[in-house]
C-alpha cells in the first residue's frame, strides 16, 4: 500500500510539471511578438514564480495546487498580454512584475554610487598624485627596491634606501592623463546606469 501512494505521488507531480510546461507553452505562443531574449527571460520570470509559489505554500503546509496558482496567474494569453504592452509601450508591469523592478532598481541604484565612488575616487587620487608631485618633487613618487622585485608610489619625507625612482617627472602627465581617463570612463558608465535608475 506504502509503494503505490509513493507512485501516485509521483504521477502527481509529474502531472504537475506538465500542467506548469502547458501553461508555459502556451504563455511562449502569445508572447511571440517580443524578441527571443524577452521572451525566455518573461518565461524564467514566470516559471520561477510559479515555483516560488508551490514553494511557499507548501512551506506553510498548504497543499499547493498547481491549477489554483496558474489561477493567479491568469489566462496565458491575459498574461501575455500585459508583459508585451509593458515591454514594447512602456505600460505598467504585470503583478509580481513590479517587485523584481523595484530590486533591479535597488541594485542599480546602489551601483551607481559604488560606481561613482570608486571611480572618482581613483581619479582624485591620480590628479592629487600629479599635483603633489609639480610642487614637491622628491616627495612623491614610484620608487622600485634594489633589485626590481617590488614597487610603491608613496608620499615621503625622503626617499627609500636602496630604491630608485622609476618615472621621474613623467608621474605628472601619466596621473594627470589617468585621472581624466578614468574620470572620463566612470562620468560614461554612470550616464548610463542613470538611464536605468
Amino acid at each position: 500500500m506504502l509503494i503505490a501512494t509513493i507512485k501516485t505521488s509521483k504521477e502527481l507531480v509529474m502531472t504537475d510539471r506538465e500542467i506548469i510546461h502547458q501553461y508555459l507553452k502556451s504563455l511562449t505562443k502569445y508572447l511571440s511578438r517580443l524578441d527571443k531574449t524577452d521572451t525566455d527571460e518573461v518565461i524564467k520570470e514566470i516559471e520561477s514564480h510559479i515555483y516560488d509559489s508551490i514553494e511557499d505554500l507548501e512551506h506553510q503546509g498548504i497543499n499547493a495546487h498547481v491549477t489554483g496558482i496558474l489561477e493567479g496567474f491568469g489566462q496565458p494569453r491575459q498574461l501575455a498580454e500585459q508583459y508585451v504592452a509593458h515591454i514594447l509601450d512602456g505600460a505598467s508591469p504585470p503583478t509580481g512584475f513590479k517587485a523584481i523592478q523595484s530590486v533591479k532598481k535597488g541594485v542599480t541604484r546602489s551601483l551607481y554610487y559604488s560606481m561613482a565612488s570608486f571611480g572618482f575616487g581613483i581619479s582624485l587620487l591620480l590628479a592629487l598624485i600629479g599635483i603633489i608631485k609639480i610642487f614637491s618633487p622628491h616627495s612623491i613618487g614610484v620608487w622600485s627596491a634594489a633589485q626590481g622585485n617590488s614597487f610603491a608610489i608613496a608620499l615621503s619625507g625622503g626617499l627609500y634606501p636602496n630604491s630608485s625612482e622609476l618615472l621621474g617627472f613623467w608621474l605628472i602627465p601619466i596621473s594627470l592623463i589617468l585621472s581624466f581617463l578614468i574620470g572620463k570612463i566612470t562620468w560614461r558608465i554612470l550616464k548610463i546606469l542613470k538611464q536605468k535608475l
